[in-house]
């Protein structure tokens, strides 16, 4: 276990718990407010990801108590169904407890990586209030944030009151293009073989990925772009006339060229680096003592959490081209129409039919004169619940609970374009009288018509009208709800009195019901928005039911004896029904052997599940794009529709876990103390429930899993037209590594002492096998592949050194991310068996180790008793340190989630408690 006490929380001043979890190395800060940023779905959540093994794989609690989930199924890396952290008010947590290894036996299901449990401050008394500011060194993601927390006796000491409320407005940051390390651009450029080579490639002696600067898109332009056939690389001014595209210093066959081009990558524009975010979180409790052996209690909270970006434009770059520009079309000046003709220029049988014998060419268009969809994401959190403890006697109690929790999250896309209008306002003829109208309103099919219908000119930035923008954009929507029934009964006491010490036994009986329901506007639910569309549940509602029977037992061997000054053993046991998918059992036996009073060993071994959540079996096909480099046609990267979508038939994910260290306590007198730890842990995940990917569906595909083939829609040419990657039971999950932790403390005087805390997380291995056999270890990843969650750094290391005396205090923090590779699939020159022939060849996959460096102090304007002014400042980044900007992923050229995309950022603010 590790534990984060509310004075560190205090010194980093996190405007929310998951700032302060996400840099202890065990966890993956896969959804963070710079990881979010891109997508709509799940806008503003942050959420705990222990070992990288996902976050709907980490329980979260509030004092040992379920909370209803936050999050739905979307595009983004967050997870359907977990905890938003934001939505828990910091100004009220006393402690987080961290439980890394398998822990479903003692606390119940999903808890497969670990549990991150929230205590609060019962015992607070009076009141504390902070305000705060802060800001970026680039004079943007500006964040204010007030709290205040009271706490009271009441009833001659008989009751207690605690309430805290928090108030958190984060205004974002700019996009790539205000930071100078992200406007480099670096992307990845395709090299592929000539044609009909197999030893040569177009860029000869370089490999078949170069990762290069100042990147643009060479299958679309703002202006409109013909990307293949004899026409190739004509681009269109606003005023019909055409000229050369600029290819830059390459602009081979791919999706992106070097240099030339437009002014800036459409991929890196528009969103934030880091999303902006206003939330209000309030939280009550109150206990009671009717006697003194029964207490009552009752709480309640409140959340509310809002998000707005501005997301991408639409970009139309597939390689056969997103659309074919027939001869006909009454926008082309008649000076292309007769070029056209010369070229004899077809278009691929995707884009036209055989007995077409019209002139056609493969077009490709950035559509920032429509603008990017602006998303708009609310979610309202309600928790009630209600319990007794009670003191049976003989060392016996017993304690129980209800809660209620429900989310209304509400989702928003504005300006989002709609595929089949952008097909039918771009095919415009002339309607024989000097007009231009829609083709579907001029040929003599009337079942076609659409009388709405706006032809839109493609050729040339800024070209189309207002009334077609209007036409081919519609808003995105989803409103789900989802609920959450909790009962629980717990029995803990002491059956006998042991030569060692008394067997301690606890069992109890828990109840669950969770619910979702949502809705979403037709166009989403046909699957017919350019992106971010609204996400649904098939049939609309959906509900399972859980009941879970425990029991665990402590058995002491040893107490006070020669090599034996304790010794105990520790087991739990659990049977869980889910109504979706039957019975499962779960059980964790554990040991704990200290020889001596300044040494001790554990160990555990323990069987966890955790079974498919309401999202992952019924969540509605959702569109996306996923980039592939596709094997059947030379490796040419492409961006290609990929069809997200829950599966019915998926069954619980089976964990096996070991876990064994070593905690050495010494005392040092006058020299201080010192505590560290070690520890080995080991988990397997069979039947991992994941998505393949579309990357790797493709490449399995080619490989000859037949299987998999079934999920690749091709035309009749070859071109891939559709990529199906639903949820699937994958074969295994593994991680392996090191966990270490040390402190130390030493007094310097009576009124002062300095302290060094110390964590690391070393993982040997993240490894995915796949359903064909095929094994990944994505540890020592410092990467994130379009459209792939990150992996994660061989070692990182988290590090504080702190001085405090009665009045000043200061702390110095150290965040280290050691080297590692871009991608474990690709291979680079520095690695052993390079050659530039080989498909996964790459010239640079090496990332260098990253150090950042934050410091925060404290001092006490005024203090009388338990009653102070406090002011205080932290600097995160202190040295401005710029992350590795030549890692591409799905957030911008480098892995946000776990390099700094903000830079040098200060906070300032005051504390009072009263």
């Amino acid at each position: 276990m590790t534990i984060l006490g509310e004075e560190q929380i205090a010194r980093q001043g996190a405007s929310n718990i998951a700032q302060v979890l996400n840099e202890i190395p065990a966890f993956r800060p896969q959804s963070t407010p710079s990881t979010t940023a891109i997508f709509v779905s799940n806008l503003g959540a942050s959420t705990a990801d222990l070992r990288g093994l996902g976050g709907n794989r980490t329980l979260v609690l509030i004092d040992g108590r379920r909370v209803v989930a936050s999050t739905v199924a979307g595009g983004s890396f967050t997870p359907a169904n977990t905890v938003d952290l934001n939505l828990v008010p910091s100004s009220l947590i006393e402690r987080v407890e961290v439980v890394t290894g398998g822990a479903s036996a003692a606390y119940g299901s999903d808890a497969v990586a670990g549990v991150t449990n929230l205590i609060i401050n019962r015992d607070l008394k009076g009141l504390r209030a902070t305000v705060q500011f802060g800001t970026s060194n680039s004079a943007d993601n500006d964040e204010y944030l007030i709290s205040g927390a009271y706490g009271t006796g009441f009833a001659d000491g008989r009751g207690r009151f605690v309430a805290g409320v928090e108030i958190v407005n984060n205004e974002g940051t700019g996009d790539c293009y205000s930071r100078a390390w992200c406007a480099e651009s670096y992307n990845t450029i395709s090299n592929p073989f000539k044609a009909g080579s197999t030893t040569e490639r177009v860029i000869a002696g370089q490999p078949a990925t170069i990762i290069m600067p100042n990147a643009r898109t060479a299958t679309a332009s703002l202006n409109g772009l013909i990307i293949g056939g004899p026409l190739r690389g004509t681009e269109f001014n606003p005023d019909g006339t055409t000229f050369a595209h600029d290819y830059g210093v390459y602009g081979g066959a791919g999706l992106f060229q070097s240099g030339g081009g437009d002014p800036k990558l459409a991929f890196y524009e528009f969103f934030p680096l880091s999303s902006a975010s206003r939330r209000v979180n309030s939280f009550a409790s109150l206990d009671y003592d009717l006697s003194d052996k029964v207490k009552l209690f009752a709480e309640g909270s409140f959340g509310h959490v809002e998000g707005q970006i501005l997301g991408s434009a639409r970009r139309d770059i597939s390689p056969a081209g997103s659309f074919g520009i027939f001869s006909d079309n009454a926008f082309l000046s008649d000076a292309f129409v007769a070029q056209m003709a010369a070229a004899n220029a077809r278009c691929a049988p995707s884009l036209q039919s055989a007995t077409d014998t019209r002139n056609c060419v493969p077009f490709g268009r950035i559509w920032n004169d429509i603008g990017p969809q602006l998303g708009d994401v609310s979610r309202e959190t309600y928790r009630l619940v209600t319990g007794f403890d009670w003191d049976i006697g003989s060392n016996w109690t017993l304690d129980g609970y209800y809660q209620y929790g429900q989310t209304d999250y509400s989702q928003r896309g504005y300006n989002t374009t709609i595929n089949s209008r952008v097909r039918k306002a771009i095919d415009a003829v002339d309607d024989g009288a000097g007009g231009i109208v829609c083709r579907v309103n001029a040929d003599a099919n009337p079942a076609n018509d659409d009388p709405a219908c706006e032809p839109l000119n493609p050729f040339g930035n800024g070209s189309p009208s207002a009334a077609a923008r209007n036409y081919v954009t519609g808003t995105a929507m989803q409103d789900t709800t989802l609920t959450q029934h909790v009962a629980a009964l717990t029995l803990r006491g002491d059956v006998v009195d042991l030569w060692a010490g008394p067997l301690a036994v606890a069992g109890g009986v828990e109840y669950r019901r969770d619910g979702v329901s949502s809705s979403t506007d037709p166009i989403s639910a046909a699957n017919d928005f350019f992106t971010s569309p609204g996400g649904g549940i098939v049939g609309g509602s959906q509900h399972l039911e859980v009941k879970e029977g425990f029991v665990e037992m402590a058995l002491p061997l040893a107490r006070d004896l020669p090599f034996a000054y304790s010794a105990e053993l520790n087991g739990a046991l659990r049977v869980t029904d889910y109504s979706t998918s039957g019975q499962v059992e779960t059980w964790k036996i554990g040991a704990n052997w200290q020889p001596f009073e300044f040494l001790r060993f554990r160990g555990t071994r323990s069987r966890d599940i955790r079974a498919p959540n309401l999202f992952e079996l019924y969540g509605a096909p959702q569109s996306s794009f996923q980039t592939v480099d596709d094997p059947a046609n030379g490796g040419a990267r492409g961006l290609y529709p990929t069809l997200l979508s829950g599966n019915a038939a998926l069954m619980p994910e089976i964990a096996n876990t070991w876990t064994a260290g070593a905690v050495v306590t010494a005392g040092l007198g006058s020299a201080g103390k010192l505590r560290f730890s070690a520890d080995w842990f080991d988990i397997a995940l069979d039947g991992a429930i994941s998505t393949l990917g579309a990357q790797t569906i493709v490449s399995r595909c080619q490989e000859g899993n037949a299987a998999l083939c079934d999920f690749v829609i091709r035309d009749g040419s070859g071109v891939i037209t559709q990529i199906i990657n639903p949820n699937l039971n994958l074969n295994t999950l593994i991680t392996r590594g090191w966990d270490f932790e040390a402190d130390y403390s030493v007094p310097l005087s009576s009124r002062a002492d300095f302290n060094v805390r110390v964590l690391v997380t070393y993982v040997k291995d993240l490894i995915t096998i796949d359903t064909a056999g095929v094994s990944t270890d994505r540890a020592g990843q410092n990467g994130s592949g379009v459209s792939q969650p990150s992996g994660v750094p061989d070692y990182s290391i988290n590090a504080f050194a702190g001085y405090s005396s009665d009045r000043f205090s200061t702390q110095l923090q150290l965040r280290h991310i050691s080297s590692g590779l871009f991608q474990v699939t690709n291979i680079g020159p520095h690695q052993e068996g390079y050659s530039p022939l080989l498909p996964n060849s790459i010239n640079d996959n090496l990332v260098e180790s990253v150090t950042y460096v934050n410091l925060n102090a404290q001092y006490r304007l005024w203090e009388s008793g338990d009653r102070h002014v406090e002011l205080f400042g932290v600097v995160n980044n202190l040295f401005d340190k710029d992350p590795p900007n030549n890692l591409p992923s799905s957030f911008g050229p480098t892995n946000n989630v776990l390099y700094d995309v903000v830079g040098r950022s200060y906070k300032i603010g005051v504390r009072v408690a009263y």
